[in-house]
């Protein structure tokens, strides 16, 4: 299935075509998907998450994807 995967910053190297503008890919996995699933496909460690978005709703490791859905990955931020 294919489902779409926005990282922000420091996750943007995750991606495929890291060097492509945006910050969004069309991913394809196999179905049934979790995040986790989406996670280790891209090679992204799993403590980096800090919040995760399916489709503009709060997600988690766990929660299922569906053929469409829109992933997007907040890494932890910094700052004072």
């Amino acid at each position: 299935m294919q489902i779409e995967v926005r990282l922000l910053t420091g996750l943007k190297r995750y991606l495929p075509a890291p060097e492509a503008t945006g910050t969004v890919r069309p991913l394809e996995i196999a179905e049934p998907a979790t995040v986790k699933d989406v996670l280790k496909k891209l090679g992204i460690p799993l403590h980096m998450p800090k919040v995760i978005m399916i489709n503009d709703r709060q997600g988690a490791l766990d929660s299922e994807v569906a053929l469409g859905d829109r992933i997007t990955v907040f890494p932890p931020v910094g700052g004072g």
